[in-house]
Parts: structure tokens; sequence; C-alpha cells
């Protein structure tokens, strides 16, 4: 049973937390408190696994618990349940090592979400499995590196594909800087349509800059020029 302690100056919110906590199997409150000098002198009587910690309270704040938390040393992990949203107090909070931040208001599904991960993780450590990294990070709620990536490009846009664009751009000469997708395509293979949709990604991320233009009969020729300085920007698709 994982021994979980309310921390909320709110009696409201506390009861909700308190009903939330009561559909979770696995779980058990050892009491409720409304203050951080509260939580931490039962911290230092008790066993407690688990703080559902809010942030802004009367006098020490959450942040000011945890830190105390972790200067002495005691065991216990904490999920912040708060109002805090400013990304210094949640760099703050993740920084000191909370296991999840949820915001409020939020959904019990959210909340589930966060326990039922705490609950697994703590399961795997207790039973000193020893597992391989896809394993691993599968647990720990992680995808895999090249699912990220591959997520994370436009659809119908390729990894492969992408880092011959760059290499080519990134081979162009300096002398003559200035480039066109039709050019491109020569270099990488690809027709000069297929080389615009990945020209119109890096445009995105501030890659590439681009001069309109024109060229016989009116079509468009635009041409394009690599910034450097945003050039790693693409590079974590890779």
């Amino acid at each position: 049973m994982i021994r979980v302690l309310l921390v909320e100056d709110d009696p409201m919110v506390a009861e909700l937390n308190r009903m939330y906590l009561s559909r979770m199997g696995g779980f058990e409150i050892v009491a409720s408190v409304r203050s951080a000098p509260e939580a931490l002198a039962l911290l230092q009587e008790r066993p407690v696994d688990l703080l559902l910690l809010d942030i802004f309270m009367p006098g020490q704040s959450g942040i000011d618990l945890m830190r105390e938390i972790r200067r002495q040393a005691l065991d216990a992990d904490v999920i912040f349940v708060t109002a805090a949203r400013d990304t210094a107090t949640i760099d703050r909070a993740l920084k000191l090592g909370a296991v999840d931040y949820l915001i409020k208001p939020f959904e019990f599904e959210r909340l589930k979400q966060a326990l039922e991960h705490y609950r697994e993780t703590r399961h795997m450590i207790r039973r000193g499995e020893s597992l391989d990294q896809s394993a691993l990070d599968r647990r720990l709620g992680r995808r895999p590196l090249e699912d990220r990536k591959a997520e994370g490009l436009p659809k119908g846009l390729d990894r492969n594909t992408l880092d011959k664009v760059l290499k080519a751009i990134g081979a162009w000469p300096e002398q003559s800087p200035w480039f066109t997708a039709e050019e491109i395509g020569q270099q990488v293979g690809i027709s000069r349509v297929s080389v615009r949709k990945y020209f119109e990604f890096l445009g995105t991320l501030k890659v590439l800059r681009m001069e309109p233009g024109y060229g016989t009969g009116g079509r468009p020729v635009h041409r394009f020029q690599l910034q450097k300085a945003y050039l790693r920007e693409a590079q974590r698709f890779l």
C-alpha cells in the first residue's frame, strides 16, 4: 500500500483529492494537513511514500517544503497539485525531483494517470528487476527516440530525406549562398515540388531564408539561403 500525505490549505480541494484517491487501488491516505510545517512534522514522525502537494500556502510554500524534504533526506516523493503555472516555479519543482506536476483545475483522469505511473514505477523499483533500455523506457512512459523524431515531422516528410536535403544545403558553396528548390532537388535526387515541402518546413524553423523571384514566363523561382544559426533546430529531427 502506498502511503499518501495530502498537503492542501483549501478544504474543498483537499476533500476532492481525498475523493479521487479513494477511487484508486493501492493508495492509503495517512493524513491531510494545511501547511508546510504540519507536513514536515508528520514526515519526521511517520513513514510517507508520496505527497500530493500544493505550492501556494500560508507561510512556507510547497517549494520550500520540498526543498526541506530534500535537505533532510526524507524518503518521500512529491506530485505537485497546484495553480502555479509559471515556468520558473515549474522548473524549480522539477529540478527538486517532483515525479509529476498537475495544474489546477485538472480532470480525474490526469491525476489517475500520474498515480498509476507512480505506482508502476515504484513497484518496478521495489521488485529489483533488471531491465534493458527499451523495457525501462516503456515503464517510464517514454517513447523510443526514433518514434519521437518521426512524430515531430509534418505528415509526408521523411527523416532520411530531410537529412539528405540538409546535407545538400550545408554543402552549398558559400561564395554563392543562394540556391533554388530545383538545384537542391538535383543534388538529392527528388523533384522540385518535394523539395519545396522540406523547404517550407525548414522555413518554419528559420533554417532557411527565402527571397521571392520569378523566372521566364512568370513562373515563381524563389531563392533560398541557409541560416546556420538555426541549423540545430532542424538537426534535432534527425
